[in-house]
């Protein structure tokens, strides 16, 4: 810094450089409240071109003051209320920008502005340079949809000719649309490039943004939908995304041309709706049965409610006495070093799979669900159960001792194929015993689970033999979970997907909100087109929450899933 260098610092700033950055790094402030540090907001002084508001939710931050070299508090720490906690949050000087805690990854396109203000605070080149490859890359962009765009068009004209319908002229409807939309955003790019050229960087940059933003809206629009489609999305939460009601939340989902919602309403300890079966969340008596509002919802916007269940997982929110009761009945797993793994029920334990089987065939009895749908419906991985119950059963089922437990079920050869069958036979058993039930009790239910991608390994290394299921008809559908942001890869594994499913529908998960850039709906829009490429009938997305529920779902509603 002394021979001109800079320097953004986050969270810590060390005792020798404090001088030379003009400020410093003193006590550390934990936050009195959940939401106490929500958003950092800038006040006048903050960089060149930086959001007033970002997001982000802290859990502490280290308080700061300015020595010199143009030391100032550029943002201060505000709760998610809106009130100024008077904390610094960005300290900014000549020679230094701090930030009093680590950057999260929420508000993320916030957090891009902000950084780069921060750097061209710094280094002023810095703003051309990145505002440059903005505009270059939005305006490749644009000028490549439209081609493709135009190239399908003219491929449905042709298609329309071949078939007896004249299409003279240029395109109408949906792709005009479309059309009109790309070249807006090609406008607006190259009005973006007259304010770079007169040094108006951050104008810049937003005029680009928005350019982007119009790009998306005008690629989306020039998607086109396919009937009869299942499009589903898994929504982790019992109460469904955050904030909203299940009715707006299924509202949206429904205007968007989406067919079906996946709900995770239990775990192997407990339940978010009124069951006779499994402990009912504390949660269920102030903000009511889960289920019911959920599939009241469904019924009124016509979308499929099949009620998804973490089986074998006991969860975070079973209650302690529960899962304190399984351990000390044996219930629970243990590993193959001989560790407990205390939020694993045992699935060789037969009071275990009747738990498993009773609270699955609960849901589908109880309420007129659309199906139930199986998670976690495996062991954790090949290091688990090894526990006392498992080698009796073992033992049992085999016929011999073992002596050297568990050692010898992995150096006898004969013996880790029994094994190997044996833990299969215990996972498989309760999808047989619900699909038997259920087949009696509510033919229509139908009976769905979220599988592995791997069948030939996974089958042995954590006893989810899901091809077997399909070829004795236990589902009517399955969802490998393909969570992959690679195209190819992705492409592979539903090709072999299909195959194994045979006769039932298989519906790739795409894994959309684990992707390394979240909420990419260029690439969600890839990977449904390769689930129609490969004729799968539909697809399931992981998962739906606020981002996706007020910005991809809207977006795919324009084109891809669009309502006709």
């Amino acid at each position: 810094m002394e021979g001109g260098g800079r320097l953004m610092v986050f969270y810590t700033m060390p005792r020798h450089l404090r001088e030379a950055a003009g400020i410093e790094s003193t006590r550390h402030v934990g936050q009195k409240f959940r939401g106490y540090f929500a958003s950092i907001r800038f006040s006048d002084g903050g960089p060149d071109g930086v959001p007033k508001t970002v997001g982000q939710a802290s859990w502490n931050v280290h308080d700061a003051r300015c020595l010199g070299h143009g030391a100032r508090v550029a943002a201060t720490w505000h709760s998610q209320d809106g009130t100024d906690t008077g904390l610094p949050a960005v300290v900014v000087s000549d020679r230094c920008i701090f930030m009093t805690h680590v950057l999260l990854p929420d508000d993320a396109a916030n957090k891009r502005r902000m950084l780069l203000a921060m750097v061209g605070h710094l280094v002023p080149e810095a703003w051309k340079q990145a505002v440059e490859a903005r505009i270059a890359q939005t305006r490749h962009q644009g000028e490549e949809m439209r081609k493709k765009v135009l190239l399908a068009t003219m491929r449905d004209s042709e298609a329309a000719r071949a078939a007896g319908v004249e299409r003279p002229g240029p395109p109408e409807g949906q792709p005009k649309t479309a059309l009109r939309t790309l070249d807006m955003a090609l406008t607006e790019n190259a009005a973006a490039g007259g304010l770079l050229g007169k040094g108006r960087y951050a104008e810049a940059l937003q005029q680009s943004e928005k350019a982007e933003r119009l790009l998306t809206q005008g690629w989306c629009l020039a998607q086109k939908p396919r009937p009869n489609e299942h499009r589903a999305f898994w929504c982790h939460s019992a109460f469904g995304p955050a904030g909203m009601a299940w009715d707006e939340a299924i509202r949206i989902l429904a205007e968007n041309g989406f067919t079906a919602i996946l709900p995770n309403m239990l775990w192997g300890g407990v339940a978010f709706y009124e069951s006779d079966v499994l402990p009912v969340a504390p949660d269920v008596k102030e903000k009511g049965d889960q289920i019911a509002a959920c599939l009241a919802a469904c019924r009124k916007h016509g979308v499929e409610c099949h009620v998804w269940k973490v089986n074998w997982n006991m969860g975070w929110r079973a209650p302690r006495d529960f899962m304190e009761r399984m351990k000390n009945d044996g219930r629970t797993q243990v590993g193959f070093d001989g560790k407990a793994e205390g939020r694993w029920l045992c699935p060789s334990h037969p009071e275990n799979q009747r738990l498993e089987i009773e609270s699955m065939v609960e849901v589908a009895t109880k309420y007129q669900v659309h199906g139930v749908h199986f998670d976690y419906i495996r062991y954790p991985g090949r290091e688990h159960c090894f526990c006392a119950g498992c080698r009796e059963r073992f033992e049992k089922a085999v016929g011999r001792k073992v002596e050297n437990w568990p050692r010898d079920v992995r150096r006898d050869a004969d013996l880790e194929r029994q094994w190997l069958d044996f833990r299969r036979a215990q996972i498989t058993g309760v999808v047989e015993a619900v699909a038997q039930r259920l087949r009696k009790e509510r033919p229509k239910c139908k009976i769905s689970a979220a599988v592995f991608r791997n069948w030939p390994a996974d089958r042995d290394n954590v006893g989810q033999d899901w091809k077997v299921w399909c070829d004795r008809g236990l589902l009517d559908f399955v969802c490998p979970m393909d969570y992959t942001p690679h195209d190819l890869e992705f492409e592979s594994k539903v090709e072999e997907q299909i195959k194994w499913a045979g006769k039932v529908p298989c519906y790739p998960g795409i894994g959309l909100s684990v992707w390394p850039k979240k909420c990419n709906i260029h690439r969600l829009i890839d990977q449904i087109a390769i689930t129609r490429e490969h004729q799968t009938g539909g697809f399931t997305i992981f998962e739906y929450r606020v981002p996706e529920a007020h910005e991809v779902v809207p977006l795919c509603g324009l084109g891809i899933t669009r309502r006709q």
